[in-house]
């Protein structure tokens, strides 16, 4: 008896939609994909718990007959590949023919669409046919999903929660609405508008809806091209940058793709311009003969091979290196007087002297009344200096019961601006000044992180972050790791939050730097998030931050605090990031060098 067997056609949908039907957002994927090829330009997103209780997309594209609509939840039917031949000339987002009866094989589907003037209804659950009948003439089509993973409750179990799932379908929703600006795009999730953008066409009123007017008002466009590709788009300001590669979307043909060497060649542009760990925000648009790339290489079309790719690399280099350096490249700073805190319990009144009349200077009601309606001067909060010379003094305590690892240095004077001489009776030291301080720093800062105390500063003004709503919704879902920290925010508008009081030992005139450093870190590690991690990397984050830079004067004194704090540190030798502090040159090894010692 033959062992072999041709598997059924639903068990085939089963096993095709582990690879299409991934999470939420696979579904809006494929979904948005085929209201893009059906010429759609207007496409809403209805989602009931990010998707995972129903989704729901709704078009205006050219629909299907009756005939197409149940054809099209056959295995490999596609309206957009019939020859070999085709598959080297791919113009279309979808051409495999396997999302939607993947889909309907592990949810309920209810298609309803119109071509002309009747419209079909069609009804699937679990990959059985339930309905198929007329329906009201709409032209366009509107796909529901729900009861997803129903019948594979294994798979069921491994979806993210619902704040994971909603921002992975943000992102998407967002890089599809830059790839298509002619397309009007709308997310809403439980009735709550997440995104619009009008399909006007113009990407930078695209860029706005998603990142905000900030961002938006340091993006530069861009425009090259070759005998082979076409490029057009805008890249950010070197210092408008993230932790992320995520926010490089480079568009191909329409479709967004995730090419290793691509982002690196964009990210190796700005090399002189940032540091190495940090990325721009890019939206390149690339157009070429489909005959040039290959689109058929990765089962969720994500990369994609290039002809001539040494020559598109070069081009964006050229077209992002020439952009750049033609901007003033000096960031305009808005310098914010910082008001000092204060407490209300001691307000003075400044009032002109002819404002109150005589008889009731002397009133104290009157007066103290007077100084809740009219301006008064504030008087700085001492106690607010006393909790953080309290918390810098326990951590001097802390460090200066350890023993020294580092024998009495003195220095002789300071090199290239960047290297503290000093000697002894063993020979001379290179101290580092930065990569010290930032051993300092990072000790002192990791302390503080580990022994959390309550004593928190308000700020008379708070401070307004705002985000894309997949980050928004991310660090929304990790709210309280920033109220451990002691941060107290709440949401303001759709997409930003509001600080209103932070650790006192932030460091000063850095606290809005400091708190978008660390969202950015809980925004990278999401669902991978570790406390112990989090708080090492935010302590070297600071300690950088706070640091004497290279090529910096210092003063004499400034040399003898940096040793001083040095020696007491666990690990005076080696900077957050492994580079080391300081270099020893002995008295032998000097003789040797010059040849007064054999």
């Amino acid at each position: 008896m033959s062992k072999i067997k041709v598997m059924s056609e639903l068990l085939a949908n089963k096993i095709a939609a582990g690879e299409v039907v991934e999470k939420c957002v696979s579904i809006v994927k494929e979904l948005v994909e085929n209201s893009i090829d059906a010429k759609s330009s207007e496409i809403k997103i209805e989602l009931k718990e990010a998707g995972l209780r129903e989704i729901k997309v709704v078009d205006n594209g050219i629909g299907m007959d009756s005939n197409d609509a149940l054809l099209a939840f056959q295995r490999h039917a596609t309206s957009k590949l019939y020859d070999a031949d085709d598959l080297f000339h791919i113009s279309s987002l979808g051409f495999r023919g396997e999302a939607l009866p993947s889909i309907a094989s592990v949810s309920e589907v209810i298609l309803k669409t119109c071509q002309k003037e009747k419209g079909t209804l069609i009804h699937i659950k679990g990959g059985h046919l339930v309905e198929n009948t007329s329906t009201e003439a709409r032209v366009g089509t509107s796909i529901t999903v729900s009861n997803l993973f129903y019948n594979t409750p294994a798979r069921l179990k491994h979806l993210s929660s619902i704040y994971s799932e909603l921002a992975s379908i943000t992102d998407y929703v967002n890089k599809m609405a830059l790839s298509y600006p002619k397309v009007k795009f709308r997310l809403i999730n439980d009735e709550k508008e997440l995104l619009t953008t009008d399909g006007s066409g113009k990407l930078l009123k695209v860029i706005h809806a998603i990142y905000g007017m900030n961002i938006t008002k340091k993006m530069i466009p861009v425009s090259a091209s070759n005998d082979d590709y076409k490029i057009t788009g805008y890249i950010s300001m070197p210092e408008v940058n993230r932790s992320s590669r995520n926010y490089m979307t480079t568009i191909v043909n329409g479709r967004v793709i995730k090419n290793a060497a691509l982002n690196k060649t964009i990210n190796d542009s700005y090399s002189s311009f940032k540091e190495d760990t940090r990325y721009p925000i890019v939206v390149l648009i690339i157009n070429t003969d489909p005959a040039l790339i290959d689109v058929n290489v990765h089962p969720s079309k994500l990369d994609i091979k290039f002809s001539n790719f040494d020559d598109l690399k070069l081009l964006i280099n050229e077209m992002i290196t020439s952009n750049i350096q033609n901007k003033l490249l000096i960031p305009k700073i808005e310098v914010k007087k910082e008001l000092p805190s204060f407490t209300y319990q001691n307000l003075s009144l400044e009032l002109e002297r002819n404002i109150v009349k005589e008889e009731e200077k002397n009133d104290e009601d009157y007066q103290t009344k007077l100084s809740n309606l009219i301006n008064f001067r504030e008087i700085p909060n001492q106690e607010l200096q006393e909790l953080e010379n309290e918390e810098n003094n326990t951590y001097i305590e802390e460090v200066t019961s350890k023993k020294e690892k580092l024998p009495e240095l003195y220095p002789i004077g300071l090199a290239l601006g960047t290297y503290i001489i000093c000697e002894n009776e063993k020979g001379i030291y290179l101290i580092d000044q930065h990569a010290a301080q930032e051993r300092i720093n990072y000790e002192k800062y990791s302390y503080l992180l580990s022994h959390p105390s309550k004593n928190t500063t308000s700020t008379l003004i708070p401070i307004v972050l705002e985000f894309p709503m997949n980050e928004f919704l991310i660090i929304k879902k990790n709210i309280d790791i920033l109220k451990e920290l002691n941060i107290e925010i709440e949401e303001f508008g759709t997409t930003s939050f509001r600080v209103t009081s932070h650790p006192t030992w932030f460091p000063k005139n850095n606290a809005e730097g400091i708190l978008k450093r660390i969202m950015e870190q809980i925004i990278k590690e999401e669902s991978n998030f570790n406390l112990a991690k989090f708080r090492d990397h935010l302590a070297a984050t600071i300690a950088c931050k706070a640091s004497v830079k290279a090529n910096t004067r210092i003063t004499h004194e400034d040399m003898e605090s940096i040793i001083s704090q040095l020696k007491q540190c666990t690990n005076p030798f080696n900077c957050p990031h492994g580079r080391p502090t300081i270099i020893e040159f002995t008295i032998y090894e000097l003789e040797k060098m010059f040849k007064r010692s054999l």
